[in-house]
């Protein structure tokens, strides 16, 4: 424990005083008595540069700083709840989905996080010292207008955790470990006292003993929705969806869509356990799955290894494997299927499924403004999204990209991603992604630095926009 430097004391009137309050001559118009054997305390130090303010004995060098903190804590807590409107705990809990039925149910219909319950709206009355069912508190929070809200004991640990017999009885405990002023002084200053996220400081952090650790309730979790709009590839779609609208597409066209639980965050493994269960239950075939297609540890981009022997495309698309003599998935059973905890389901009900509006949001390379850019797209996109099912087409920025992808998140919105592939398609590979997205696209949303050159490849694409009649928005920015 650290050395202890009586900071607090009690003045002439019995009330808790803190030497910070001082001057050098205030302190001479009071006096002041220890808080915990009620010896004559002195003030020291006040306004020297050199040495910290603090109260000392002037007879009795025994007095147990032990004793003294023990006491302080009390004084000082009970203190912050009288004064505050205020007083905020959290512990970690688990929340579970009350569904325990549900075919659904998966990794995130349960979850760990803190739970902040401000015990001020049930408890108005904090006691120092009382006795509850043949245990003494250190300090018990009740309720005057409800008895029959089990109250709550403060226990402040300076070196003796509270008894195992306490700890077992059941009653609702907060304790609160103290080795220094310091520590308490911290404590006065916290807006929530908080369990710590990790099992080594929790040990030595404050702990909640008997307080509920798992609350269930109606929750709606995300699954994963892949959508199969067409025979092209790049009209296939991830998407996640809330539980509650499981049981109906999401697109009017669609040829399929299937539900996805328990499967990974990674888009490449939800469309590989996707696709393996179109392969084998809708018979589908795409070259990613076929034994023939695929890279080494030294090459960057997958290609077809028949393409020389055989004349099939190196880089097809992957619906090329419809019609390939040579396409080759042997022993399907031994991929990743629904024997891994993965549950995948067709949805046929159209209810609620809409048209589709396919708009490219395009940005140059500096452009990072998340609020300027989520002003804008809600500007343009808002009341298309209350009559399409909105699909964002993005293209090649890596900071666009990453725009695309929070404001589609927070707006269940799909996106389809072009980006360029610079390695198979050299210095082009922008410019012909521009032309894959404009294929399909109902309009643009383009955000261009004022200062970029016509040839960029946002600029190439608003031009190449407008020369086919596609709905054009410019932000231009600086």
């Amino acid at each position: 424990m650290a050395e202890v430097k009586y900071q607090y004391a009690y003045d002439e009137n019995g009330q808790l005083v803190s030497i910070n309050d001082y001057t050098k001559g205030s302190s001479k118009l009071h006096s002041f008595k220890c808080i915990s054997c009620g010896d004559i305390l002195l003030p020291r130090a006040i306004g020297s540069e050199h040495r910290k303010a603090h109260f000392y004995h002037k007879s009795n060098d025994k007095c147990s700083g032990e004793t003294y903190l023990h006491k302080l804590g009390k004084l000082l807590i009970k203190k912050k709840f009288d004064n505050s409107n205020e007083f905020i705990i959290s512990y970690l809990a688990t929340k579970k989905c009350n569904k325990k039925t549900c075919r659904l149910r998966n990794i995130e219909c349960s979850f760990r996080e803190h739970v902040k319950i401000d015990l001020k709206e049930y408890y108005d009355t904090c006691s120092v010292e009382v006795n509850y069912k043949g245990f003494i508190a250190d300090l018990l929070l009740t309720s005057s207008k409800d008895s029959d809200i089990q109250p709550v004991f403060i226990e402040i640990f300076v070196s003796h955790a509270c008894e195992e017999d306490k700890l077992k009885s059941g009653l609702r405990i907060i304790e609160i470990p103290i080795s220094s002023e310091q520590e308490l002084r911290e404590l006065e200053e916290y807006e929530v006292l908080e369990e710590p996220w990790f099992l080594e400081k929790r040990k030595k952090g404050i702990k909640f003993i008997s307080f509920k650790r798992e609350l269930e309730y109606q929750m709606e979790s995300d699954i994963y929705r892949y959508i199969l709009y067409s025979e092209k590839d790049e009209e296939n779609y991830f998407t996640k969806i809330k539980c509650k609208d499981a049981g109906h597409k999401l697109l009017r066209n669609s040829q399929i869509e299937l539900n996805l639980v328990n499967v990974s965050n990674c888009m490449e493994v939800n469309e590989y356990h996707a696709l393996i269960w179109l392969s084998k239950n809708k018979f589908l075939r795409r070259c990613n799955l076929c034994k023939f297609f695929y890279a080494t540890q030294y090459e960057h981009n997958a290609y077809c290894r028949l393409s020389k022997k055989h004349g099939t495309p190196k880089y097809p698309n992957m619906n090329h494997a419809e019609r390939c003599r040579s396409y080759n998935i042997s022993k399907i059973d031994d991929f990743i299927g629904n024997n891994d905890g993965t549950y995948i389901e067709e949805v046929s009900s159209t209810k609620g499924a809409r048209s589709c509006f396919r708009v490219i949001i395009a940005g140059s390379s500096s452009f990072s403004d998340y609020d300027l850019f989520k002003k804008k797209c809600d500007y343009y996109l808002s009341s298309k999204m209350k009559e399409y099912a909105v699909i964002i087409i993005c293209g090649t920025s890596t900071n666009t990209t990453s725009l695309i992808n929070r404001y589609a998140e927070e707006n269940s919105l799909l996106i389809e991603y072009n980006g360029a592939n610079w390695d198979r398609d050299g210095r082009n590979a922008g410019y012909i992604s521009n032309e894959k997205m404009l294929e399909n696209a109902n309009a643009l949303i383009a955000f261009s630095h004022i200062n970029d050159s016509p040839i960029t490849i946002t600029n190439s694409l608003i031009g190449l926009a407008r020369s086919k009649g596609i709905r054009v928005a410019v932000i231009n920015y600086q």
